[in-house]
């Protein structure tokens, strides 16, 4: 007589199921297809030039297609946009709000700035400068890290190909351009200072003032030779000019901020000033920085 098949509990299942010993009703599923064996050819190369040139021509086509149609679909949302916008000069625009009211008729008292734009940038839209200034640093940071020329990246011949530039370079100096810099380099230096200094009630401020005392250390190398602008800012000041710049707006803006979100007195004087000053050395360094390392690759 036939064993009858023993009843197995969801406990015994279940770990028959995890041992694998558990056999399916159909085992068609787990039958493998037996195909034959393909065997594969690798493409020569001039079929492989072939095809990649088949490829290139078919892009080279569409290529014009494709363009056209992303420019007009640009030149579609430009047009629907200005078509949407309101407008110009009518009293109910969007931008005639409390904001600019705001900046006009409380600007001065708000901040001590006599100058509404400089009250704006360095005070209401302090956090955007500041985002702005370390754009400036990153750059000239990241700049520095692909061209500088130190001992690690600079032979022999990279030196005396060098040397041999700066010996042109001096005996061909251009006599108009440095009699022209005797004059102009002074007069730009104390330009910017002025701007710096007197941001807050003229117009002017960090950025244009460092943008004409970077303008006069330009000047100031290409007149005079780079030599005599490295004898007076050297890579270790340049860095830490730049650095100070920086943490100087950073800390200021914060105390700006500290006192005015807790109602306390500001007992700073100056402090705009001081803030335009910060931002002028950023913004003079970064155009020197750029000037120096993309012409010379070193500070």
């Amino acid at each position: 007589m036939a064993e009858k098949p023993v009843k197995k509990n969801w406990r015994q299942r279940l770990t028959a199921w995890v041992d694998g010993e558990r056999e399916f009703k159909d085992r068609s599923l787990f039958v493998m297809e037996q195909r034959s064996s393909v065997t594969f050819r690798r493409p020569t190369e001039e079929e492989h030039e072939r095809r990649e040139k088949h490829r290139l021509r078919w892009f080279l086509n569409r290529y014009p297609i494709g363009a056209g149609l992303l420019g007009l679909t640009l030149v579609a949302v430009l047009m629907a946009v200005v078509l949407t916008m309101p407008p110009f000069g009518q009293p109910d625009n969007p931008m005639h709000n409390e904001v600019a009211q705001r900046y006009l008729e409380r600007g001065y008292e708000e901040t001590g700035a006599e100058n509404i734009v400089t009250a704006m940038i360095l005070n209401y839209r302090g956090f955007d400068t500041l985002g702005e200034s370390c754009v400036l640093f990153l750059a000239v940071a990241a700049v520095m890290i692909l061209v500088l020329q130190d001992k690690k990246n600079t032979n022999k011949q990279d030196l005396a190909q060098r040397a041999r530039e700066d010996t042109l370079l001096k005996s061909h100096q251009d006599t108009i351009l440095k009699q022209a810099a005797r004059i102009l380099v002074p007069v730009l230096f104390l330009f910017a200072i002025y701007m710096l200094l007197n941001g807050e009630r003229s117009p002017g401020g960090g950025f244009s003032g460092g943008t004409v005392l970077g303008a006069g250390l330009i000047l100031s190398s290409l007149a005079f030779g780079a030599g005599r602008v490295q004898a007076l800012l050297t890579r270790r000041v340049y860095s830490a000019v730049r650095t100070f710049g920086l943490l100087l707006y950073a800390g200021l803006y914060g105390v700006n901020i500290f006192l005015g979100a807790n109602g306390l007195p500001n007992y700073l004087t100056g402090m705009t000033m001081l803030i335009d000053l910060a931002v002028g050395l950023v913004v003079a360094c970064t155009i020197y920085g750029f000037f120096a390392l993309f012409s010379r690759g070193e500070l």
